[in-house]
């Protein structure tokens, strides 16, 4: 345990002074927010109104995506890279543990960017209206994060170079930004885009922060949501459990 809190330290840190992570993590999503706002924030709602509120979550939703990916890719790579899991190897801690605290500093990192972002677009220049039940979408915000962790932890093991795992991530990111209608609002999506996206991950993550943060759905579809995050993110742990080694 203490290994393990030693380690979630040395993250924390290491992540707190790195320029690159707080650029993409805080500043990025902030300005992504306010060009969003300010292109689609004024298209009608389907259930009247602007698009204001729907447009704020979207961009927490993508960042969520953004975080987790990169978080679960990035640190283990360079790791390899370098070197330090010989390092950490000769430490009493097991690979499944450095997996959990990776997760556990970056849920930190994405539950204060998400706040950041209800915070911004809660100033009269955004005009987001949040509901009473919002407190409750931190849930599903930390449950779509380590889902899509994962599936950066899924990337290190298999690509075998920072750049390749760089190029993918942006990538993979983008595409599921876009089915999932995170960038573009879902009805003007193609149609085989709009098909799928009921079953991708950003769409769901989406889905499940309507509800309890601007009231927009049936809480029967906040509960699908919420199970598609729970059983892909317990799915996603378990796989990478496995898969990950020393190597």
């Amino acid at each position: 345990m203490a290994t393990f809190k030693a380690l979630n330290r040395v993250l924390l840190i290491s992540d707190s002074r790195d320029i690159a992570t707080i650029l993409f993590t805080f500043v990025v999503p902030v300005i992504f927010l306010v060009v969003m706002v300010r292109i689609f924030g004024g298209f009608p709602a389907p259930e009247g109104g602007d698009s204001v509120n729907r447009v704020a979550v979207n961009v927490i939703a993508f960042g969520l995506a953004y975080v987790g990916v990169f978080a679960g890719a990035t640190h283990l790579t360079v790791w390899r890279e370098n070197g330090m899991f010989q390092v950490l190897k000769a430490f009493p801690i097991s690979t499944g543990s450095i997996l959990l605290s990776q997760a556990f500093v970056g849920a930190i990192l994405a539950l204060i960017q998400t706040l950041l972002l209800v915070v911004i677009a809660l100033t009269p220049w955004i005009g987001v209206t949040l509901a009473p039940a919002s407190i409750l979408g931190l849930v599903p915000a930390v449950l779509g994060y380590l889902m899509f962790y994962f599936i950066g932890v899924l990337l290190a093991v298999y690509v075998p170079s920072m750049a390749a795992v760089s190029m993918l991530a942006n990538l993979i990111i983008m595409l599921l930004g876009f089915v999932g209608g995170a960038m573009l609002p879902v009805e003007f999506l193609p149609q085989w885009a709009q098909a799928i996206a009921p079953y991708s991950p950003v769409f769901n993550v989406r889905q499940a922060l309507y509800v309890p943060m601007i009231n927009v759905g049936a809480w029967s579809d906040f509960w699908f949501s919420f199970a598609y995050l729970a059983g892909v993110t317990g799915l996603g742990y378990l796989v990478t459990r496995k898969i990950f080694t020393w190597k």
